[in-house]
């Protein structure tokens, strides 16, 4: 009795069609690996053509690298030990960086940024730019001058400007040195019979040592 031939064919016409559809298959195309693991040894990995990596979750790299072009942070940055960034960048969101920083260069703040240190706050808004300190003395700068204020209400300060030093203690009273010599501004005013008759317009000092304008 011949043997039927029919199955032999049919199952070599499947195999032809399965090797038809491995051969025309993108199986990475649209893959997925649940609990796996996808290992390069040697080669590269690349994405291009307008392709993104995206990580849902925790990344880590170990070992060195390099990241050329421009880098965008959104959210807070957190960094423990060393990294090199080399070109341009922007970080938008808090950075916190644990440790000593080293830099070999300018640090600018631009517009009306703040810097803090400890209770030291550097801010270029205040009075044409300013440092604070805790409790409220400042050292400030308003056009040409320097002034160093206490900052308590009416409090004291010193100003030094172009061919100025002036000393206050608040209020309307202060020492002034300027290119004519000296200024007693707002000096208190003495009359003539309890300054022991001294010259009217003189100044006059008691035996505390203040001082006073002498008038009738």
């Amino acid at each position: 009795m011949a043997d039927d031939l029919s199955d032999a064919l049919r199952e070599i016409r499947e195999l032809k069609r399965q090797v038809k559809r491995l051969q025309a298959a993108r199986p990475l195309e649209n893959a997925s690996i649940t609990n796996g693991r996808v290992r390069f040894v040697g080669g590269l990995l690349r994405v291009d053509s307008g392709g993104r990596v995206e990580i849902i979750g925790q990344w880590r790299f170990v070992g060195t690298g390099a990241i050329t072009g421009d880098v965008v942070a959104e959210g807070k940055w957190t960094q423990n030990g060393g990294w090199e960034f080399n070109g341009p960048g922007d970080i938008a969101g808090d950075v916190d960086l644990a440790g000593d920083m080293n830099v070999t260069g300018n640090i600018t703040v631009t517009g009306s940024g703040r810097v803090k240190v400890g209770n030291m706050t550097l801010d270029p808004s205040s009075n044409g730019g300013s440092m604070k300190f805790s409790g409220g003395p400042e050292v400030y700068a308003a056009g040409s001058t320097l002034a160093l204020y206490s900052g308590a209400l009416n409090g004291a300060s010193i100003e030094l400007g172009p061919g100025l030093a002036k000393v206050s203690a608040g209020g309307a009273r202060w020492i002034e040195v300027n290119a004519n010599g000296f200024r007693l501004v707002g000096l208190p005013t003495i009359s003539r019979s309890s300054a022991n008759n001294a010259t009217v317009g003189t100044v006059y000092s008691d035996a505390s040592g203040n001082l006073y304008r002498v008038v009738t």
